[in-house]
């Protein structure tokens, strides 16, 4: 009788224990551990609150010193869920709006597709901390928004669940005119570029604090580019935009849609189904999300 509970006993335990195991094992799955950004002596310091998998993101800050430049930068974070490596989109807000209302909407988005998407606070966020680096008359396209979001692209090379050699660049209104300047100061950042409701200014009418980019900008791009522009914009008129594709010499192609006005574009499902092919297109994606 005392063997026959013995056995009894044995098997509850040993069940016991491979259940505990198998809820553990899910528990990681769900969600895994976190892990410390890299860094090396000099980086700016830099912290992460909150779960990046979860519906709302994380935040971000860096502050220190990057390449010489002084930085107090914050930021939104999202990520698909698992290790990765996963491939990631820089997204550039428009005037009036900031890194956590953009970023959190179209990093959504694009965290379906496989990306980790992050953007940071520019000169011309609103309802945010401005932080250290430019001002508010260096709205849009300025070296000190093009830097910012560079900046973000240090972020994510810290990031041990990035591929930093799968980056794209995406934004709207300013946010577009940042995306520009961004992609054609720091080529080696960005694999592939889109933008809703941008465009250049002619390089006659163009001075120096203007938010919109000029046409020597555009020329310097290197990086396959898509735009998108609603024919009611009343805010951004297409004609930027018809002026960017002619004067773009890297691979490139463009949408003009007669039925969306200046806000609708940014978020239109078939804008932002030709966006995903175009970075399809541009490898940006593993066979695991095409």
């Amino acid at each position: 009788m005392c063997a026959v509970v013995q056995w009894i006993m044995t098997r509850l335990l040993r069940t016991a224990l491979i259940a505990s195991l198998l809820c553990a094992l899910a528990a990681c799955q769900r969600h895994p551990p976190t892990t410390e950004p890299r860094s090396a002596p000099g980086d700016p310091a830099l912290s992460i609150a909150g779960d990046p998998e979860s519906a709302s993101g994380a935040t971000w800050t860096l502050v220190g010193t990057l390449d010489g430049t002084p930085v107090n930068l914050q930021g939104i974070l999202l990520k698909p869920r698992g290790p990765g490596p996963f491939p990631a989109v820089v997204l550039s807000h428009g005037a009036g709006g900031n890194a956590q209302s953009y970023g959190r909407a179209l990093g959504s988005v694009m965290r379906t597709w496989g990306l980790v998407g992050i953007a940071v606070n520019y000169t011309h966020a609103r309802g945010a901390p401005g932080g250290a680096l430019g001002t508010l008359l260096q709205q849009g396209a300025s070296p000190a928004n093009a830097f910012r979001a560079h900046a973000a692209v240090s972020v994510l090379a810290r990031l041990r669940y990035v591929d930093v050699r799968r980056v794209a660049a995406h934004g709207h209104s300013m946010g577009a005119f940042v995306t520009t300047a961004f992609v054609a100061a720091y080529p080696a950042d960005v694999r592939v570029a889109s933008h809703t409701a941008g465009g250049v200014l002619l390089d006659a009418i163009h001075r120096e604090g203007m938010p919109a980019p000029s046409v020597a900008e555009a020329r310097r791009i290197q990086a396959p580019y898509q735009w998108h522009h609603g024919l009611f914009d009343y805010a951004v008129t297409f004609l930027l935009d018809r002026r960017f594709d002619s004067v773009l010499t890297a691979p490139h192609e463009g949408h003009l849609y007669r039925r969306l006005r200046h806000a609708e574009v940014a978020t239109d499902p078939e804008v932002l189904s030709r966006v995903r092919a175009w970075y399809t297109a541009h490898g940006m994606f593993s066979v695991r999300y095409q």
